[in-house]
């Protein structure tokens, strides 16, 4: 056997390869069995299924969407403990899916994806570990928020304690009797803050900007409803149907700038803190100057409450520096700590910062994104055919549950692998006109809504244009998403390799 002959023994071969094996993966893994379509491999760089809520275990890790919603519809979980789920609780879920829909004997572990290309008719895949696949489809389920986004501040690096980003916490530093600087006021600093201060002999958190706190009325889940739902799986999907069509309605037309529901969201937020916080100086501080909505939004019954302890500072005059023993403020004031918590979040679509993706003709999909980040309804790109991104670009709805997005987005496509197997299609690319017409209407139609208001959010790029919320329903984008359209794509035949 020539040499060239036994290097091409070593590439797999599959109908389907999917990256990830996060919820979107786990997903897609699932329906595609439960379609027949058993010729596919889930690539995953760790050793464990779980995605985000395997690489984050901050404490006080939940999810902000209630625990029937953010559920599989084919997979609904009688057993939440709480009607917020935490992290642990939620991996639990991701591992039980995987198991019991059968997918281990499709799941690659210790497989980080370092390059996507499109080659002859067929997209190449080559792995950290040296593994190279070959597939006719690839589905991304890498999601949005993947890096953190580090702190951009001088002197970082000289400080001589001890520095973690939420994401990558460490559990070995024990912060009993620490002094903590907390850099950031998001989503996951509401939920590490509560349960850090009791516990640190000081915390000082800097604030860039104040969030929209809004009570999360969280609570247990009394065994006695687990059994009902046990005993009764309707009354379950009835309970799940109508808290998401609840959250929906309500959440999109609370996101409409000027509505009456946004006023009243403010209001509530307002009331919130404050009930919270007892003194007028910290509550000054903690009020938002945006309209509420335009940043993401933290739900917590415990984040502001927090502030009224004596052990809690929050500093809102910026960062100067890091020096070796704190943080000094814009004020000259130097903050001696021994911790640094980077509560930042994550750099948006930042798949093409660690996956080389390639389409036709060699076009770089970093490149593509450089100046703009557009898809063909949320999950495809004109020159990358049959390649599908869940949970891309304006994807998110800002107010539901990311699994409603991403159920709908897998079984659009596995409808258009059963159309291609059907007519006998060898490749769909998406239209450039058609996804052009598209975005536009995307972007005339976000002008009304919330988040797209000037407040500087990761929602949105420098020109303010928003590339990761949907500007309507969770219903509108099932709705758009129920089936492909022939006349959006060009396609290219199987037979003779010819286009229409």
């Amino acid at each position: 056997m020539s040499a060239a002959t036994d290097l091409d023994a070593t590439v797999q071969r599959h109908r389907v390869i999917v990256l990830g094996a996060g919820m979107s993966g786990i997903c897609s893994g699932i329906r595609l069995r439960q379609k027949g379509i058993d010729d596919f491999v889930i690539l995953e760089k760790a050793a464990s299924v779980g995605g985000t809520w395997r690489e984050n275990t901050y404490p006080g890790i939940a999810c902000d969407v209630p625990s029937h919603v953010y559920s599989f519809s084919f997979a609904l979980n009688p057993d939440w403990s709480h009607a917020y789920s935490g992290g642990a609780e939620i991996r639990d879920y991701c591992e039980r899916c995987a198991r019991e829909y059968g997918l281990g004997p499709h799941l690659r572990f210790g497989e980080e994806v370092e390059s996507v290309t499109f080659e002859r008719g067929r997209w190449h895949v080559r792995t950290a570990s040296g593994g190279r696949y070959e597939a006719d489809v690839v589905v991304s389920g890498l999601g949005g928020l993947h890096l953190p986004n580090r702190a951009q501040i001088d002197g970082l690096d000289a400080f001589e304690g001890e520095r973690f980003h939420t994401a990558e916490w460490n559990h070995a530093h024990d912060l009993k009797g620490r002094r903590v600087a907390m850099i950031g006021t998001g989503a996951s600093a509401a939920q590490v803050l509560p349960e850090i201060a009791p516990d640190v002999e000081h915390v000082t958190v800097f604030q860039r900007s104040a969030a929209w706190v809004f009570p999360r009325m969280a609570r247990e889940i009394p065994e006695a409803r687990r059994e009902v739902f046990r005993r009764s799986p309707w009354r379950m999907k009835l309970h799940r149907w109508f808290t998401w069509l609840l959250m929906d309605a309500l959440g999109v037309t609370s996101l409409r700038r000027g509505s009456w529901f946004n006023e009243r969201m403010k209001r509530i937020g307002l009331k919130h803190l404050e009930t919270s916080v007892h003194d007028p100086e910290t509550r000054a501080k903690l009020t938002p100057d945006y309209t509420a909505g335009c940043k993401r939004r933290c739900i917590s019954d415990d984040y502001l409450e927090t502030f009224n302890r004596e052990n809690v500072a929050l500093i809102t005059d910026g960062i100067a520096s890091v020096e070796a023993s704190g943080v000094r403020d814009a004020n000259g004031t130097l903050h001696e700590v021994d911790t640094i918590i980077e509560a930042t979040g994550f750099r948006p679509f930042d798949i093409t910062d660690y996956v080389e993706i390639v389409g036709r003709e060699g076009r770089k999909l970093r490149d593509v994104w450089a100046d703009r980040v557009e898809t063909f309804r949320t999950m495809m790109i004109p020159g990358f055919p049959n390649f599908f991104l869940l949970l891309g670009p304006n994807s998110a709805t800002g107010h539901t549950s990311a699994l409603i997005m991403i159920e709908s987005q897998v079984d659009y496509m596995i409808q258009c692998l059963e159309w291609m197997e059907r007519d006998g299609i060898a490749q769909l690319d998406p239209d450039p006109d058609v996804v052009k017409t598209y975005n536009e209407r995307l972007q005339r139609d976000m002008a009304p809504m919330v988040f797209s208001g000037g407040c500087n959010s990761w929602y949105t790029d420098d020109d303010d244009v928003n590339f990761t919320l949907w500007p309507y329903s969770a219903m509108r984008f099932l709705w758009e998403q129920a089936r492909p359209r022939p006349a959006e794509f060009v396609q290219v035949r199987a037979a003779d390799g010819t286009q229409r």
